[in-house]
């Protein structure tokens, strides 16, 4: 496994997660309309592939990018009332981990089996910072096989007590922009990072395009 960190497998738990502080220069997100059932169940298919460049599609060296998104619920989710609940159904090829302020949320070793991770009571009177660290891994020796690597993801905030859905995925406007860097700094998950700098994640394809195909398995759930 190349990367700056390894990826490992851990338990899912549902489980409060302190919020602090942010910058205020990324994004705000605008509404979303709830499905039947609820809590709905965030959907891939409504979602694109991303990474730091299209050679994504291609093929890419062995390595670990970083990727940011701050989403700010005090304005975008009023409706949601002072805490939410978030789930993430999210695959990457080849690995992940996935942070929500600072904190691991949880990793995925194999993007044919995508994952939801749910984390319960998420105050929505600060904002939010998602990151995610992706490896790329390194093929067979002398293969010629393409290496691509990229991110898919989907998001539902929910309100039990109000019965309200946000949801946003990876994806063009009107989805919120993420970030993405091959050069990962080591506190690339914080909340305090400066990532004004950082330049935007490329959206390479829809669910179903490039050499992933369709269908992408559907997720499991990590959290009941």
């Amino acid at each position: 496994m190349f990367g700056l960190r390894a990826v490992s497998s851990i338990v899912a738990l549902c489980f409060a997660v302190a919020v602090k502080a942010m910058p205020s220069s990324n994004v705000t997100l605008g509404s979303g309309s709830p499905g039947q059932a609820f809590p709905p169940t965030p959907d891939l298919t409504a979602a694109s592939w991303i990474w730091t460049s299209t050679k994504g599609l291609t093929g890419v060296a062995p390595a670990a990018s970083a990727f940011r998104l701050t989403v700010f619920p005090g304005t975008a989710f009023n409706a949601l009332g002072p805490s939410a609940n978030i789930s993430v159904a999210i695959s990457v090829d080849n690995a992940y981990n996935l942070y929500l302020n600072g904190k691991l949320i949880g990793s995925g070793l194999d993007w044919e089996s995508p994952n939801i991770w749910t984390i319960n009571n998420v105050p929505t009177t600060q904002p939010w910072v998602f990151a995610i660290l992706a490896t790329n891994y390194v093929l067979a020796l002398n293969s010629a096989a393409v290496n691509p690597a990229g991110i898919i993801a989907s998001f539902v905030a929910s309100s039990a007590s109000t019965q309200k859905a946000e949801f946003w995925s990876t994806g063009p406007a009107p989805n919120p922009q993420w970030k993405g860097t091959n050069l990962a700094p080591d506190d690339f998950a914080s909340t305090t990072l400066e990532d004004s700098a950082w330049p935007a994640a490329v959206v390479m394809t829809p669910y179903g395009g490039g050499p992933w195909g369709r269908p992408v398995p559907v997720p499991a759930s990590l959290c009941v």
